[in-house]
C-alpha cells in the first residue's frame, strides 16, 4: 500500500467514514511491521490538527485493530462485516452476515440453563426461557422436543414446521447487545439493544402474520398473501412486503417508523378514534402516545440505520435524548445532574462495537466541558 492510500484510510477510520473494504485494507496493512508505529504517530500529529480526535482514541483503537488481526489469525477464516449502503442494499448486506461463522454443532439450546444476567433469551410457548449464547451453534428445541429452527452465531432461524396452530416465542435482547432472527415466513427481524418480539413458532396460512414489537427493530418482510403486521403498544403496522424500521421504546413519547421500501399502513389501536396512515417511502412517521397525533418527514435513512452496523450517529440531537441511547448500547446508566447540559445540542457519530462509553464520555466533555465519574457499577454521575 502506498503511503498517500495509507493515510487517506487512516483519516477516513478516524472520522467513522471508512468502508468495510477499506478497513480490511487497512487491517492488513497494519499487519506489517512498522505500520502500527506509524498509525500511533499518524493519530498523534491529528491531535494537535482537530482536538476531537482527542489522544485518549489511540491506543483503544490500536488495541482493537490488533485484536481483530490477532483473531483473524487464529480463526483462519475471512472476516464479513456488515455494511450499510444505499436503501436495495441493506438488507441483504446485513442478513447476508447472519451466517456470520460456521462453527461445530453444540448443545441443543433447549438444554441450556435459564440466569438472568443480561444474556439474551429466548422464551417458549411453555413459558420456560433459555439462554442463546452469542457464539454458540445449535438447535432450538420446542417444549415438546421437535427442532422448530436453529441458532447460528448472532441469528436464529426458524423452519417454518412442527406447529399446525399459533405457538408464541418471545425473543429478548438486554441492553447492550443485538441479534438476528428469521421467522418461519423468511421474514428478517433485526433487534437492537433493550428489544424484545414476540412470534408464532409458524404462521399459519390464512391468518395475519402477527408479531409483537418493544423496542426497535428493522423488518425486511416476505411478500405474502397473508398481511404481515407487527403490534405495539399505541399503533399497528401492516405491510405486505416492506423494509423499514421501527422504535418502540416503553419510555420514548413517540413511536418512530422509516420506511425504506415498499408501503406500511399505521393505525391507532384506539378504536373511537383511530389515526390511519400510509407511509411513503424514504419518510418517516412520528406517532406521538399522548395525543396519537403524526408527523410525517424526510426519512434520514443513514443516521436511522446506523445502529445496525454498530454506530450511534447524532445530528442536532440535545444532549438528554442522546443518554437514553448510551445506556441502552452500553447497557450503563448515566445521572446527569447537569440540568442545562440535557438541552444542549451535539451531533457526532460513535462506533459501539469500537469506542468505550469512557472513550464517548470523554469526547462530549471535551465539545461541552462538565464533569462526571464512573463506577465499577457501570454507573456515570454527570454534575
Amino acid at each position: 500500500m502506498k503511503s498517500k492510500r495509507s493515510d487517506s484510510l487512516i483519516v477516513k477510520y478516524l472520522n467513522h467514514s471508512i468502508n468495510a473494504d477499506e478497513l480490511d485494507e487497512l487491517i492488513s496493512w497494519l499487519e506489517q511491521p512498522g505500520n502500527k508505529d506509524i498509525f500511533k504517530d499518524y493519530v498523534k500529529i491529528n491531535y494537535s490538527i482537530d482536538y476531537k480526535l482527542g489522544d485518549y482514541r489511540t491506543e483503544a483503537v490500536n488495541e482493537y485493530l490488533q485484536g481483530r488481526i490477532r483473531k483473524e489469525k487464529k480463526a483462519s477464516i475471512r472476516r464479513r462485516v456488515l455494511r450499510i449502503t444505499k436503501y436495495a442494499a441493506i438488507v441483504t448486506i446485513i442478513f447476508g452476515a447472519f451466517y456470520f461463522y460456521r462453527t461445530e454443532f453444540s448443545a441443543p439450546i433447549d438444554n441450556l440453563p435459564y440466569e438472568n444476567d443480561g444474556s439474551i433469551t429466548l422464551q417458549l410457548g411453555n413459558g420456560r426461557s433459555v439462554i442463546l449464547k452469542e457464539e454458540a451453534t445449535g438447535d432450538i428445541v420446542s417444549e415438546k422436543g421437535q427442532i422448530i429452527g436453529k441458532q447460528v452465531k448472532h441469528g436464529i432461524e426458524y423452519k417454518g414446521k412442527g406447529h399446525s396452530e399459533l405457538n408464541y416465542n418471545t425473543l429478548n435482547v438486554p441492553y447492550g447487545k443485538k441479534f438476528q432472527l428469521t421467522l418461519s415466513d423468511g421474514t428478517k427481524v433485526f433487534l437492537n439493544a433493550g428489544s424484545s418480539i414476540k412470534f408464532p413458532v409458524t404462521f399459519i396460512q390464512g391468518n395475519d402474520r402477527a408479531v409483537f414489537l418493544s423496542g426497535e427493530a428493522f423488518f425486511d418482510v416476505t411478500k405474502g398473501r397473508d398481511p404481515f403486521i407487527v403490534n405495539t403498544d399505541y399503533m399497528d403496522l401492516t405491510v405486505l412486503g416492506t423494509r423499514f424500521n421501527v422504535s418502540t421504546y416503553p419510555d420514548e413519547p413517540s413511536i418512530h417508523t422509516v420506511l425504506v421500501e415498499g408501503s406500511v399502513q399505521l393505525r391507532g389501536k384506539d378504536p373511537e378514534n383511530s389515526t390511519t396512515l400510509v407511509l411513503l417511502p424514504e419518510h418517516e412517521a412520528i406517532w406521538r402516545k399522548n395525543d396519537e397525533q403524526i408527523e410525517v418527514a424526510k426519512a434520514d435513512i443513514e443516521s436511522t440505520m446506523a445502529w445496525m452496523n454498530g454506530q450511534l450517529v447524532f445530528r442536532g440531537v440535545p444532549f438528554k435524548d442522546i443518554v437514553k441511547k448510551l445506556e441502552r448500547s452500553y447497557n450503563c446508566t448515566i445521572i446527569n445532574n447537569n440540568r442545562p447540559l440535557n438541552e444542549e445540542i451535539f451531533s457526532a457519530t460513535f462506533n459501539v462495537d469500537i469506542e468505550s462509553i469512557e472513550q464517548v464520555m470523554a469526547y462530549i466533555s471535551k465539545n461541552s466541558p462538565f464533569h462526571y465519574t464512573m463506577g465499577e457499577d457501570r454507573i456515570i454521575k454527570i454534575n
